[in-house]
């Protein structure tokens, strides 16, 4: 059962991580963005675009759950996500605003949800039985790992 104070707190870091990367953004040059630390790792720049693809996989699992009998989810494997063009043309700046909409819709979306409905479950392949308030708190970790990454990364 989820509680509300936790639920809160959660939502208020999910509101920051688009802030935070934007604010990075300010202080570090775009070009330190750009490097990869190895071939098979994720730039800065394309953390950002990660953040944004996981960002439309747990929004269609928020709905999912929310509006579907205890689905069965589907699993968001990073290690077989393609680092391809994607992730790497276009402006940082065009990147970090696509993701703070896009996390802004999940907000809402996840805000208007009854209380009770942060406790629906759907059937995730590894995890189990997983709900909507788990899900957050993935998604906080999941968060914060990026945003030390992009800070490493790009000193």
């Amino acid at each position: 059962m989820h509680q509300p104070f936790v639920w809160d707190e959660c939502m208020d870091a999910l509101a920051k991580t688009a802030q935070a990367l934007e604010r990075l953004a300010e202080l570090i040059p775009e070009e330190r963005w750009e490097v990869r630390p190895s071939p098979d790792r994720y730039s800065p720049k394309e953390l950002v675009h990660h953040l944004l693809d996981v960002e439309e996989a747990f929004f269609r699992r928020y709905q999912q759950i929310a509006e579907e009998d205890h689905p069965t989810l589907s699993v968001y494997d990073p290690e077989t996500a393609p680092i391809d063009e994607q992730f790497s043309t276009g402006r940082l700046h065009d990147a970090l605003k696509e993701f703070a909409e896009a996390r802004q819709r999940s907000l809402d979306y996840l805000q208007q949800l009854p209380p009770e409905a942060r406790d629906r479950t759907g059937i995730h392949p590894e995890f189990g039985e997983w709900s909507i308030f788990q899900q957050v708190h993935l998604w906080v970790a999941h968060d914060l790992l990026h945003l030390c990454d992009v800070i490493l990364r790009t000193r």
